[in-house]
């Protein structure tokens, strides 16, 4: 009986060992799984490192522009900022309307009487006064406002070479006490006043970038779709029929980037730029339907946004400005303008 006993005892331990074996045979070792964990660990480390380096990890979505009634549906308006008050200008139906910095509504105007002329920009110096851009008859003027948009004066252009007596601009900003007046369609190219006017510097956006030059096309035929100027007075450029993205630094040097692609970092039909503090740039695709991301050295940190019906979705994003860790963004088919808090690392 014992003998008996000891035998299915010792059977019992055969098996169990058999049992733990198998199991073994489908389990990595100890040392088998820290070398997974290791080599895991590298392989994170080089997919995340183009943005280790960088000083912004991401961007979220905070609210769309809005007043009382919810959000305001713009379809791609222009915008500009006003960095003292950190107030955001929006451009639409020859009207001006006011957001503070928790993206409502304040202030409209654009209807006083001594305004003439369709409404193309607005542009806001450090002092309050604020400069509309004017089209009537195929001419251009300047109105000098007060903070209230209440018509002071028109500002008189003088001093202006020859080669810029055809240029009528469709752009107007404001930066470092100097206007800059960018004609993109046309003449394609940039003049700097200053408050008052006075010619100051000009440059042939055509010959400067060499447009004759790609794919054997007239330069004329290459539309300038965006257009900002950053806090050291370079000014920021994209060209999407050619896929490319231009800075152009106040003594002429020029430097670009990019490429066709539908891929995270690459080019599809790229339209509004602007730069932040850091020299970080963001560039709107509107075909991609999003906002890419690139440091100083135009390296590729990130995009964001994506086609779709969701609050933090983009619509064909057009315009953009940045200010104070904040990009606000102008959209199609009345999605209105939606902003964004740039996360730094």
């Amino acid at each position: 009986m014992v003998g008996e006993t000891d035998m299915k005892e010792k059977k019992i331990q055969r098996e169990n060992i058999t049992l733990t074996e198998k199991r073994h045979e489908n389990l990595l070792s100890v040392p088998q799984y820290s070398m997974a964990v290791f080599f895991f660990a590298i392989l994170i480390l080089i997919v995340s490192a183009p943005y280790a380096a960088a000083d912004i990890g991401g961007a979220y979505y905070l609210y769309n522009l809005s007043d009382f009634s919810g959000s305001v549906p713009y379809s791609w308006a222009g915008l500009s900022v006003d960095r003292a008050q950190n107030e955001i200008y929006v451009v639409y139906q020859n009207d001006i309307e006011v957001f503070n910095e928790k993206g409502m509504k304040i202030y409209s105007f654009g209807d006083d009487e001594n305004i003439s002329g369709v409404i193309y920009d607005v542009a806001v110096a450090g002092d309050g006064s604020i400069f509309l851009l004017l089209h009537a008859d195929d001419n251009y003027s300047v109105m000098r406002c007060n903070y209230r948009g209440e018509s002071v004066s028109e500002i008189k252009f003088r001093n202006f070479p020859p080669a810029y007596s055809r240029f009528v601009p469709a752009r107007i900003i404001y930066s470092a006490g100097d206007l800059y007046l960018a004609d993109l369609m046309t003449a394609k190219k940039v003049v700097i006043t200053d408050i008052n006017g006075n010619f100051k510097a000009g440059y042939d956006i055509n010959s400067l970038f060499g447009l004759d030059e790609f794919e054997n096309k007239p330069g004329q035929e290459k539309e300038i779709a965006g257009f900002s100027v950053d806090r050291s007075g370079n000014m920021l450029f994209t060209v999407p029929t050619i896929s490319r993205a231009f800075v152009l630094s106040a003594d002429g040097k020029v430097r670009s980037f990019g490429e066709s692609g539908n891929i995270p970092g690459k080019f599809s039909v790229v339209a509004g730029i602007a730069a932040d503090d850091s020299g970080n740039i963001y560039i709107a695709d509107t075909l991609k339907s999003v906002v890419m991301i690139f440091d100083k050295n135009f390296n590729f940190i990130m995009e964001f946004g994506y086609r779709g019906e969701m609050p933090e979705n983009l619509i064909a994003p057009r315009n953009m400005v940045v200010s104070n860790g904040n990009i606000y963004v102008s959209q199609a088919r009345k999605r209105g303008v939606s902003v964004y808090k740039i996360v730094n690392n």
